[in-house]
């Protein structure tokens, strides 16, 4: 009998706590300030252009807008001891230097991609919807949500790719 009942009372615990995690997705407005991105000691190695993306991030570049698509050029990053060993002090500005062959263009429509980020010349990591996203990448004024002040910057990128897709854009500051 009491195994039953304690049973039931796991059951119940354990219903109550799935319910409270269940279906409250946290909604992101535009502009809404989100954590600085964390960047790798390296970025993936770019593959030839008939080889898909493996999974993991790349540094990018946005280079236009394909009506609803961004146009990214990706190479591969090294960041901090990582740079040095691979390109070398020369090669490495501030703790960070970038293969630039090979690289490779990919279009991305950036539907159900999250995170997606721009950051300001402070600093400051915003979140964006895609359609702003696009915009601004296409060189047009931010919209009214926009913080006061705010000026698209073209600084590069980490693109994020899983099972073949691109999931995530998040820009990274570069002085």
């Amino acid at each position: 009998m009491r195994r039953r009942a304690l049973a039931a009372l796991v059951m119940v615990a354990a219903s109550m706590l799935l319910a409270a995690c269940g279906d409250d997705e946290q909604k992101v407005s535009p502009y809404d300030k989100v954590p600085v991105p964390a960047v790798p000691d390296r970025t993936m190695p770019v593959p030839d252009a008939s080889a898909a993306l493996a999974d993991g991030q790349y540094w990018a570049t946005a280079n236009g807008v394909d009506g609803e698509a961004v146009q990214f050029e990706i190479t591969q990053a090294f960041f901090g001891p990582t740079c040095e060993d691979e390109l070398g002090a020369d090669a490495c500005d501030g703790e960070m230097g970038v293969q630039y062959l090979p690289s490779r263009d990919i279009s991305v429509v950036l539907v159900r991609v999250d995170p997606l980020t721009v950051v300001n010349e402070q600093r400051e990591n915003f979140a964006v919807p895609a359609e702003e996203f696009v915009r601004l990448v296409a060189g047009e004024a931010p919209s009214a949500d926009a913080p006061e002040g705010f000026a698209y910057q073209p600084y590069p990128f980490l693109v994020t790719v899983l099972a073949g897709n691109v999931t995530g854009v998040q820009q990274i500051w570069m002085p």
